[in-house]
């Protein structure tokens, strides 16, 4: 009950179509108890025995015991139904189907609003999960996993919807329907089933007209779910990227537009689902009220007829095993709801321990040094990834962490931009602790080259200018003139216009490299952080980037964790990293003579990874 509360909290926003939508259910039920009433006039004239005419005449009394200011009224149609039995029986006819129009009008409205309601408050909850997933810290990703958070957008934001759509416009009308509903059954008489069949062909191809637009809808939402899933796969695998270059809003932007289309969608297949049932019963009801005219001929004036047949005609048209049958299904679909709103929420309620202090200040431009003073760190909570570590990066030099894998380099480089907070200690920037710092003053000055490289499925130029959307197109080229990429650039038939591919993997590794790098080159941040990832590539690709990256570097406080010994060399200070801990520092000549892991690392790592010459 406590999920389910907190879900409908969301109706609160389309509470006048919510309100609407219930009454219609109302409206509905009440028209199908008035189909009682308006045949059993018809009943009691058919049966002509002076018994049931002594009972029809003791209606309007009856009747103004409990309501007086109807005794006249039901003395009138008495009088009148007495008088001309078949007459009356053909204005009650007329009056069933005139009530069922009415029905089918209001039965349409009650579903069409009640699916307003429900694809709006998934639309709103997946705009509020996607908008707090995206806040959420970089260790949130590392416990549940990408594919496990975009589950939540599909499965069980889908079983939410599906749960609301038949609570709307199932489980508020049925209850109501048992009671009175009265259903069309059967026909026991062949000869009268003729009369139902002669409407079949129409009813086939109102079906199939609706059936057609219904495939089409359903069709077309579901390329657009397709193009939704890559916006979220894209976002999430890219999340690192997402932060650093303060894109969370931009992201949330193409969700919006591109979920927006889903529910358009969605709403045709909704009015066509409205439409269906109220026009199935309608024609339905025509049929039934020629059938019963003929039955009632049948009777009165050829006797074909007798009136225990009659009886038992009509009473094959009453019927509450739908509403029953609907109704048992009910529970079962609650707990799917359930089920999937627990999940959500579970999400929703995950709390940031990236936290934005309330007086946060926006960091001052960078201009003398970053430390890490006395940093301890710990992804669990116990086990301490790194212990007391001092690191300092002046202004404008090129510090390289060095260390075997897993001694704690990129955790380090993951502390600078904020996707953890250290445990122990601080990082300071001019002698401001980035905690005290707006999250989007700290991002902007500090540019991300990630060992794997995350392009998304876009032009070349939305990629190179995902940090600054508002690049002009001379820009652009200028960044990726910087990064070595304007040639192979220029030979693709679009140019800057061609698609990347889902992940870049139109693009080679040296190509997709290069246009990282000059998306890092455009931000032109005054702090780098560089994850090399040249290993990998051929000796023309890596000789590219890293003359690339000796140009962006200069005058630019880059913290590198190193692969080459070409970058090792150009540091102005390494940082040898083992356990967590500083093992020593100094140039790449102090700490060949004096370190001896150091030597190790540069003889087994740094030698064997460059390029031999022939």
């Amino acid at each position: 009950m406590k999920e389910l509360a907190r879900l409908f909290g969301y109706v609160r926003y389309y509470k006048g179509q919510a309100t609407i939508s219930v009454t219609m259910a109302v409206i509905t039920s009440l028209l199908d108890f008035a189909r009682i009433p308006t045949l059993v006039p018809v009943f009691y004239a058919l049966m002509g025995g002076e018994a049931e005419r002594a009972k029809v005449m003791e209606w309007p009394a009856e009747v103004g015991k409990y309501l007086p200011g109807l005794e006249g009224i039901t003395r009138r149609i008495v009088d009148a139904m007495l008088a001309n039995p078949l007459g009356t029986m053909s204005w009650a006819i007329g009056l069933l189907i005139a009530i069922s129009v009415v029905k089918g009008a209001a039965l349409y409205l009650q579903e069409y609003l009640a699916g307003k309601v429900h694809t709006g408050v998934a639309r709103r909850l997946a705009a509020e999960l996607y908008a707090h997933v995206l806040s959420l810290p970089m260790s949130f990703y590392n416990r549940v996993g990408s594919a496990s958070v975009a589950s939540r957008f599909t499965n069980d934001l889908e079983g939410v919807g599906r749960g609301l759509a038949y609570f709307f416009s199932k489980a508020v009308l049925q209850p109501i329907r048992l009671v009175g509903f009265v259903a069309l059954a059967a026909f026991i008489n062949w000869k009268l089933l003729l009369f139902n069949a002669a409407l079949f062909p129409l009813l086939a191809i109102g079906i199939k007209a609706l059936g057609e637009k219904a495939k089409r809808a359903t069709r077309r939402g579901l390329h657009s779910r397709d193009r939704l899933m890559n916006i979220l796969q894209e976002s999430f695998e890219g999340i690192s990227i997402v932060k650093a270059f303060n894109m969370e809003r931009r992201e949330q932007a193409r969700f919006h537009e591109e979920n927006d289309k889903v529910r358009v969608q969605d709403l045709k297949v909704v009015r066509v689902d409205a439409a269906t049932s109220p026009f199935t019963e309608m024609m339905g009801i025509i049929g039934v009220g020629l059938s019963l005219y003929m039955a009632g001929r049948a009777v009165l004036l050829t006797h074909e007829m007798t009136m225990l047949e009659f009886g038992a005609f009509y009473t094959a048209l009453v019927s509450i095993s739908d509403p029953i049958r609907k109704l048992s299904a009910i529970n079962s679909r609650i707990q799917a709801l359930v089920a999937s709103a627990t999940r959500v929420f579970s999400f929703l309620d995950e709390k940031t321990d990236i936290i934005e202090k309330p007086d946060a200040a926006n960091l001052d431009a960078f201009s003398r040094e970053i430390r890490f003073d006395r940093v301890s760190f710990t992804y669990n909570g116990t086990d301490e990834v790194l212990h007391g570590v001092c690191v300092t990066a002046a202004r404008g030099e090129i510090i390289a962490l060095v260390g075997p894998s897993g001694s704690g380099k990129s955790t380090m480089a993951r502390l600078l931009p904020r996707f953890y907070d250290p445990s122990g200690g601080a990082v300071l920037i001019d002698g401001t602790d980035i905690r005290d710092v707006t999250l989007s003053s700290l991002r902007d000055q500090i540019g991300l080259v990630t060992q794997e490289v995350i392009l998304f499925n876009d032009t070349i130029a939305a990629n190179i200018s995902y940090g600054k959307t508002d690049a002009s197109k001379e820009e652009i080229q200028a960044a990726a003139k910087a990064a070595n990429a304007h040639g192979f650039i220029e030979k693709l038939p679009s140019g800057y216009d061609s698609m990347v591919g889902e992940k870049g993997l139109v693009l080679s590794g040296g190509q997709r490299q290069r246009i990282a790098l000059a998306r890092a080159i455009l931000k032109d941040p005054p702090i780098l952080i560089l994850d090399e990832a040249t290993s990998s590539l051929d000796s023309e690709s890596e000789h590219l980037i890293q003359e690339a990256l000796d140009e962006f570097m200069r005058d630019r406080t880059s913290i590198v964790i190193a692969h080459r010994l070409s970058t090792v060399k150009r540091a102005s200070r390494i940082y040898v990293i083992d356990a967590g801990t500083v093992a020593a520092s100094g140039t790449n000549e102090t700490l060949l003579r004096d370190c001896p892991m150091y030597k190790n690392l540069y003889r087994r790592q740094f030698m064997l990874a460059e390029p031999q010459g022939d």
